[in-house]
Parts: C-alpha cells; sequence; structure tokens
C-alpha cells in the first residue's frame, strides 16, 4: 500500500480525540509522527484514507480505541533513567525508612512504559537493603498502553535496553537468554514480585487505588499534557500520599506554574506538605 498523506483537517480531527480521550496535547509538529504511527493501522485494516480511519474509529470505538492510544502514545525509556533520583533513595529516602516504625511502604510507577522504571526502582530497593531488614515495599506500575504493559510484565530486554546496568547487578537481576532468546535479559522472579502492573489513564476522575503511596514517581509524562490537565493529575495525586510523602518528576518538568502542596526539596523531587 502507498503512503497515505495526513491532512491538516483529518489531523485536527485526531488530535481532539487524543485530547478528549487521554488529555495529550499534540503540537503541529507531531503531525509527522502521527501520520507515520496511524498509517499502521490503515494498513492492518486495509483502509486507504484517514477519512475512513476516523469513521472505523468511531464506529468500534470500545474496540479500536485502545489500538488507537497505544499508537500515538510515546514510550521512551531507559534503567537507571536521570539516576540521581535513584541515588536520592538510597542516600535520603530508605535510610529514613529504616529508621522509621513503619514497616510497609509503597511506590507508584505511573507511565511505566516498557517497565524500565519499575525495575530500577525494584533493583534499587534490593541492592540497599541486601543483608538488611527489608520492610515489605510493593511497587504499583501503571501506563494507559497496553502493549507496553504487557512487554513490562514479561519483563525481556534486548542487550541495547540494558546497557545502563552494571554488569555484577545484571548477572544478579536478570537470566541471559540462550539459543533462539540470545540477546536478551529477562528479568528475575525476586523483582517481578515487588511489582504489580496495571492499566490506568492518569486524567480519570476515580483512580481504583484504595492505600495511598509513600513514594510517587511521574517521570517525562506531564509534557504531554498541558497546564490544565497537569493540574488535574498532580492534584489528583495529592489525594493518594500522607505528609512527608515524595513524588519525582522528570528533568524538563516542574510544578512552579500549579497550585500544589508538593514542595521542591531536590532536584525534581518534592515533598508533599499538608496545609
Amino acid at each position: 500500500m502507498n503512503i497515505i498523506e495526513l491532512s491538516d483537517k483529518q489531523y485536527l480531527k485526531f488530535k481532539d480525540l487524543i485530547y478528549t480521550e487521554i488529555g495529550i496535547t499534540l503540537s503541529d509538529a507531531k503531525k509527522a509522527l502521527v501520520n507515520s504511527r496511524l498509517q499502521k493501522r490503515l494498513r492492518l485494516l486495509n483502509l486507504n484514507s484517514y477519512e475512513k480511519y476516523f469513521d472505523y474509529l468511531i464506529q468500534n470505538f470500545e474496540s479500536e480505541k485502545i489500538n488507537f492510544i497505544n499508537s500515538l502514545t510515546t514510550n521512551k525509556t531507559d534503567f537507571f533513567r536521570e539516576s540521581y533520583h535513584f541515588e536520592f533513595l538510597k542516600e535520603i529516602v530508605f535510610p529514613k525508612w529504616e529508621k522509621s516504625n513503619k514497616n510497609e511502604f509503597r511506590i507508584w510507577s505511573a507511565g511505566c512504559s516498557t517497565g524500565m522504571e519499575p525495575y530500577s526502582i525494584a533493583i534499587t530497593v534490593q541492592e540497599y537493603f541486601f543483608n538488611k531488614k527489608q520492610p515489605n515495599i510493593k511497587i504499583l506500575a501503571t501506563d494507559i498502553d497496553t502493549n507496553v504493559l504487557d512487554i513490562a510484565k514479561e519483563g525481556i530486554f534486548k542487550l541495547e535496553d540494558i546497557k545502563n546496568i552494571n554488569v555484577e547487578v545484571l548477572k544478579k537481576y536478570f537470566y541471559r537468554g540462550n539459543g533462539d532468546n540470545k540477546g536478551t535479559f529477562k528479568v528475575k522472579s525476586n523483582l517481578k514480585k515487588m511489582i504489580s502492573f496495571r492499566k490506568l489513564n492518569l486524567v480519570d476522575d476515580i483512580f481504583p487505588m484504595k492505600k495511598k503511596f509513600d513514594i510517587i514517581f511521574c517521570r517525562n509524562v506531564a509534557i504531554y499534557f498541558n497546564t490544565e490537565t497537569q493540574q488535574k493529575i498532580f492534584k489528583h495525586f495529592e489525594n493518594f500520599v500522607d505528609a512527608d510523602s515524595y513524588l519525582f518528576i522528570g528533568h524538563s518538568e516542574n510544578l512552579s506554574r500549579l497550585k500544589s502542596n508538593f514542595c521542591l526539596i531536590n532536584k525534581t523531587v518534592y515533598n508533599y506538605m499538608v496545609d
């Protein structure tokens, strides 16, 4: 099938729809990206125009919506991305947890993509508490994209994915693939059992979680939302933290334009302060 061009009018329809569904704001500069990613859906469905795809999407919305969303969400991630956050865990957060009387802690990786962030957190926990009394630490990892969640649950990564992991750490927490699986690395069960992966849309009005979190990682996610949606998300987070909980955001993000009880205490690290 020949390449089909996405007109400005058609792009506006998709742009409005993705904003309505998950709050992501696409700039005009993203038109080529949308054209490239939706092209795959057109080919798979044997459709020869974006108008036909849009009609198909609306007519089969419940079944096609997830494919549409998965096509347009960006999932750039790395193990130990923004490494200073993991140093902060080891140097500040975990020593405080050791000294506390609390025996259970909960961490939320919001926008976990293919799982490299929650697995990095789990490794950091295991490394810090090695030969120490480790509290019960549970990690919830959520994303809107079901495709990346499937990859995360499987926990199998390629050689280029694990380039930021120390060799000794890699041996401790990953199985090296052999035969047909050569060049791949599979996460060991001692990490997997710490993490629960769930589908979640951050712009939903209601989150299903019942308990609060001691840490929320929401890094390089807010940059895809406009200020109004960011405000909604971070205010919603406040319902799921207690005093002295931590929020980690991405290196190009900040909360300065938002009304929030999260106070900056370190490089893109915030503490929740009760009014």
